[in-house]
């Protein structure tokens, strides 16, 4: 299976303009949970069940809080990689924590091509309503900013995770990223004039490049 693919049966399915509620039961007392912050793990969890229904195969971290969502292929950790993302309005999630992805770069650099499953969703009185959804690469949903060469949520002058861009948009004022050459060497640049942990500057980007064509063969 693929991301693709997944992709596909989604919209086969009719997924946009489809609807749901989340509700929570007990003592025979049902009521409808209206906090939007849980979104995001009700529709994995969703996605975890579309895939029991329709014959998906997918993987599951032992440990479900680690980098990716599901794992497509039923033997390999480096390939058809799946994270799931969700919004209503404009992105506001996190791509990733800055810090930790660039550390993560030096040892897996295939989380590059990782593929980021997007929902954007609207409310209903209590439920919500999926309006669209993009299967994406990392580099397609990041863009830099006026302040940095990526776009990241700051913190006392350090770089703290990485913020989306509005890939959607048709004049947005910062363009998503082309190439993934271009989203590694935008993280490049803020390690170059940033005051992050010690080690991950010197040579991070040879390093990553290097350890990239390794395992896939490929070039950034």
């Amino acid at each position: 299976m693929t991301a693709q693919k997944v992709y596909e049966k989604l919209m086969q399915t009719g997924i946009i303009s489809a609807t749901g509620e989340v509700t929570f039961e007990m003592l025979n007392i049902k009521t409808i949970v209206k906090d939007s912050s849980i979104i995001g793990n009700v529709m994995q969890d969703w996605l975890k069940s579309f895939f029991d229904v329709h014959n998906i195969p997918y993987r599951l971290k032992s440990n479900t809080q680690e980098f990716p969502d599901f794992l497509l292929h039923l033997s390999r950790d480096d390939v058809e990689l799946l994270e799931v993302k969700c919004f209503k309005k404009s992105p506001n999630f996190d791509v990733a924590n800055f810090q930790a992805y660039a550390r993560s770069l030096l040892e897996n650099p295939y989380r590059l091509d990782a593929h980021y499953l997007i929902f954007e969703y609207i409310d209903l009185h209590g439920g919500i309503a999926i309006k669209q959804i993009w299967l994406k690469n990392v580099w397609e949903i990041c863009c830099n900013s006026e302040r940095s060469p990526l776009k990241i949520q700051w913190k006392q002058g350090i770089p703290v995770n990485i913020r989306p861009a509005t890939w959607y948009a048709k004049n947005p004022k910062y363009k998503s990223f082309e190439t993934r050459e271009e989203f590694v060497n935008a993280i490049k640049k803020v390690l170059d004039t940033s005051s992050v942990s010690a080690g991950l500057q010197k040579d991070w980007y040879k390093k990553v490049s290097q350890k990239y064509k390794i395992q896939t063969g490929r070039d950034l």
